[in-house]
C-alpha cells in the first residue's frame, strides 16, 4: 500500500477510468493475507479502494472517488472554513507558503479545510468540482510533509516548460501529437514530479530533479504493437476461454517497477491480458468464463493447476491456497522462497466462476 505521501498523486492518476474488470477484487485478495511471525494471518479491516471501479472494477484510478481506508487509526478529525480559528489561519497561511515555496509558483489557493490525524494535519484548498491543492503537516507543527497542488499549463514559468516538453516527447513511440491543459504537482521529502494528463486519460509524470518520465500510460494503436506481443496474448486468453477467435480493440503501454506492461483489451468483449514488454511474460489474463468453477478451497489447486501451467508457466505443485466467498477469490503461495504469487478473481461467486488470474513475478 502506497505510503501517506504518495496517496495524493495517485488519486490524480488513478481517476482515470480503467479495466472492464474488477481489480478492486484481485487486489483485496491480495491484500487478504501476510506473513507475521512465520504464519499467515488474514488481514480483517484492510481494504484498498481504487476509483477505476467505472465498469464495475482496481483496483487505482488513475480517478472516480479514488480514496483509502487507514487500518486501525482513530478517527480524523475535520475542520472547515465556516469559522476560522487563528490557528486554522496559520495553517491555511503555511499550506498557500508551502506549495509556492516547493512548487516556485506563485498562485494562490482557496485554503479552506484541515483534518487532523496522528500521522499528520491535512489542510486542503478546494473548489466546487475538485481538489486544487493539499498540504501535509507533521503533526501540531508547520513542518511540511507533503505538497500536492494543480495548475493550469500556461500557469508554468517558462523554466517549467522544459517538463511539459519532456512529457510531450514521451508520447513520440504512439505516433500522437498530444496537447496538456493542466498539470498537478507532488512533493515530499524524497520525491518531487509534475504529472501531465490528456483528455483521454493518457499519463505522463516527469521527475523535477532529472527531467526525466518515471510513470505513465499511453495508448496505441493495435499495428503499432508488436505482432508476437499479440500472439501472447491471444495464446493466453485462449486457454481461459477455450475460444480460437479472440481480437482486440485496445492497446496501452504502462510503467512499472520491474518492466513495462502491455494491456491488450476488448472492450465490447470484456476480456483483456497484461503481458511484460521486455520478455513477453504474461502477468494477468482477465476472461468471463463458465469453463472453470471453484466451489470450495480444496478445489482450488485441483482446478488452477493447468491453467496456470499452461498461461504462466508455473507449476504449482506444493502450493497452498488461501481465501475463499469472503474474500472474492483466492491466493496461491508457496512456502518456498522465490516462488511467485497468483490471485485467482472469481466472477459469480456463488457459481464460483474464474474471471482473472493474476501472477506477482520477480
Amino acid at each position: 500500500m502506497p505510503s501517506c505521501d504518495e496517496q495524493i498523486i495517485l488519486e490524480e492518476l488513478n481517476q482515470f477510468p480503467e479495466q472492464i474488470l474488477s481489480r478492486e477484487r484481485s487486489q483485496a485478495i491480495l491484500e487478504g493475507v501476510r506473513e507475521e511471525g512465520g504464519r499467515l494471518q488474514k488481514v480483517n479491516k484492510r481494504r484498498m479502494y481504487y476509483g477505476w471501479m467505472a465498469k464495475g472494477l482496481i483496483t487505482c484510478g488513475l480517478l472516480l472517488g479514488f480514496f483509502w481506508m487507514k487500518p486501525f487509526s482513530a478517527p480524523a478529525e475535520s475542520t472547515s472554513s465556516a469559522a476560522v480559528t487563528p490557528e486554522e489561519q496559520m495553517y491555511f497561511a503555511a499550506a498557500q507558503k508551502a506549495v509556492q515555496e516547493a512548487s516556485g509558483i506563485q498562485k494562490t489557493f482557496p485554503f479552506a479545510e484541515i483534518e487532523k490525524d496522528d500521522e499528520s494535519y491535512t489542510v486542503q484548498a478546494k473548489n466546487k468540482e475538485a481538489r486544487e491543492a493539499l498540504v501535509t503537516f507533521k503533526p501540531g507543527t508547520t513542518e511540511v510533509l507533503t505538497v500536492f497542488a494543480k495548475f493550469a499549463i500556461n500557469e508554468l514559468p517558462k523554466p517549467y516548460h522544459t517538463y511539459v516538453q519532456t512529457a510531450q516527447e514521451a508520447f513520440k513511440d504512439t505516433k500522437q501529437q498530444v496537447t496538456f491543459q493542466k498539470t498537478s504537482f507532488f512533493k515530499s521529502e524524497k520525491k518531487a514530479y509534475f504529472s501531465f494528463w490528456t483528455e483521454d486519460k493518457q499519463y505522463v509524470i516527469v521527475d523535477l530533479p532529472t527531467n526525466k518520465v518515471s510513470d505513465f500510460r499511453f495508448y496505441y494503436n493495435l499495428e503499432d504493437v508488436d505482432q508476437k506481443i499479440i500472439s501472447i496474448g491471444q495464446t493466453a486468453l485462449m486457454r481461459l476461454s477455450n475460444e480460437k477467435n479472440l481480437s482486440f480493440t485496445k492497446a496501452e503501454k504502462r510503467s512499472d517497477e520491474r518492466e513495462e506492461k502491455w494491456l491488450l483489451m476488448n472492450k465490447q468483449k470484456k476480456y483483456e491480458v497484461m503481458i511484460g514488454a521486455n520478455k513477453g511474460q504474461v502477468y494477468e489474463v482477465s476472461y468471463e468464463t463458465d469453463n472453470y468453477k471453484i466451489k470450495a478451497l480444496n478445489e482450488v489447486i485441483p482446478v488452477t493447476k493447468p491453467l496456470i501451467q499452461d498461461i504462466f508457466g508455473i507449476d504449482i505443485s506444493g502450493y497452498k491456497a488461501y481465501g475463499g466467498k469472503d474474500w472474492g477469490g483466492y491466493i496461491l503461495r508457496s512456502d518456498s522462497p522465490g516462488k511467485p504469487r497468483l490471485s485467482i478473481q472469481l466472477n459469480d461467486l456463488d457459481v464460483g466462476n474464474i474471471c482473472r488470474i493474476s501472477i506477482e513475478r520477480d
